[in-house]
């Protein structure tokens, strides 16, 4: 967040970030927290879901985002009672699709009717078929479009600029386009649209006098090279080297974060006179990954009869949290066990099957994304030794 914080502070008018993580990395929740930094700073920030526009299983095209990107910012403005009168981008939108004869046809615009806007905002969130239309008229026009959102964005600056002050710097955090996946039917063709999206039209989405921030699906890091991109890794409990040698800090932050969970008396309670040391079991098996531990502490207060917990309450606690990473597949546990001897990814194409296959590995926590100078990727600690028996026994066996 101090990096992305940086950016934007030492960027002139406007500047453009790409932020990502894994899915359970908390990318939201360090959203909130730049957010609050930025205005704490006195900078102006707004902020939108893509998810309240856009189907995150449908592909995406450059002209559905660009009337999203104006749409969510007028929203936004509206939220934060900054003036844009009734000339919001809706309306704007929806009088331009109105001078057009195939605008009026296709869509079904009536001239003049009272909070048109409003509907087609609505139109456009709840209507797949009418975003197909939409997108389809728009698709020839994009030059135009890009002009009018663009004028949108600078009218918008004006108003806060009116509000706050002619030095106002603004800041636009748009957030969850990374959960734009598709289904199983069209996985790869969602994830395509979303490539080009960020490899062939990014200029286009840089917003004058704004600094954006897009989260945007932690994949793309394997498929655009070049592509600058902030990408929140797990907390570090081992460092890169043939024994994982322990990472104290790591273990101190989430040993702080058990502790905040429990109070001192509590902990002392639940865990009894070793607390920390059998809280750091739990710790270690997390990998690191926030949502893991609390999933493990979870289970073990479900599983506790006694205080202090037994033993074998917080073993059955590891089991019931190992399981949601099981069963896996002999060729996954064959790549696993790669990553975790190479302790990288191991990416033989980027074809969009190999980096899906890869993604569903990152985001289930079974491949953990890691960081001490240089990225680093490891097998999870709840699954390395299920991995390892896997592939010996397909070794002896056979696929069977």
């Amino acid at each position: 967040m101090k990096e992305l914080e940086r950016r934007i502070n030492y960027a002139d008018v406007e500047s453009l970030s790409l932020f990502s993580g894994f899915r359970g990395s908390g990318k939201t929740t360090e959203l909130f927290r730049l957010r609050k930094r930025l205005k704490d700073a006195g900078l102006t920030v707004l902020c939108a879901d893509a998810l309240e526009y856009i189907d995150p299983a449908s592909p995406v095209e450059i002209a559905d985002l660009l009337i999203v990107l104006a749409g969510a910012f007028s929203d936004a403005l509206v939220k934060e009672r900054i003036d844009i009168s009734a000339d919001n981008y809706w309306t704007r939108l929806r009088n331009s699709l109105i001078k057009t004869d195939v605008g009026v046809k296709e869509l079904g615009l009536k001239a003049g009717a009272e909070g048109a806007g409003v509907d087609l905002k609505l139109e456009f969130r709840t209507s797949p078929l009418f975003r197909q239309r939409l997108s389809k008229h728009m698709s020839g026009r994009i030059g135009e479009l890009r002009s009018e959102v663009r004028e949108f964005f600078e009218d918008g600056i004006k108003a806060v600029r009116k509000a706050h002050g002619d030095d106002a710097k603004v800041v636009f955090l748009f957030d969850s386009l990374e959960q734009i996946r598709g289904s199983l039917f069209n996985e790869q063709e969602v994830t395509h649209s979303v490539e080009v999206l960020f490899s062939t039209h990014l200029k286009l989405l840089e917003i004058p006098y704004v600094h954006v921030v897009y989260t945007v699906p932690p994949w793309l890091k394997f498929v655009l090279k070049g592509v600058d991109m902030i990408v929140l890794p797990c907390l570090r409990l081992w460092n890169n080297d043939s024994g994982r040698s322990e990472c104290t800090s790591g273990g101190s932050a989430l040993g702080s974060m058990v502790k905040k969970r429990f109070g001192e008396e509590g902990l002392q309670r639940f865990f009894g006179s070793a607390s920390l040391a059998r809280a750091r079991k739990l710790i270690a098996l997390s990998g690191g990954h926030f949502r893991d531990l609390l999933l493990l502490l979870r289970e073990t207060v479900l599983r506790t009869d006694a205080l202090p917990v037994p033993e074998v309450a917080i073993d059955r606690a590891i089991v019931r949290v190992r399981s949601n990473f099981l069963p896996i597949a002999i060729e996954d546990a064959k790549w696993l066990a790669d990553i975790e001897r190479e302790r990288d990814t191991l990416l033989r194409t980027t074809d969009a099957a190999e980096v899906n296959r890869l993604t569903r590995f990152l985001d289930t926590h079974v491949v953990l994304y890691l960081k001490n100078g240089t990225e680093w990727y490891d097998v999870h600690p709840l699954v390395r030794d299920e991995v390892k028996e896997i592939v010996a026994r397909a070794a002896v066996f056979g696929p069977t």
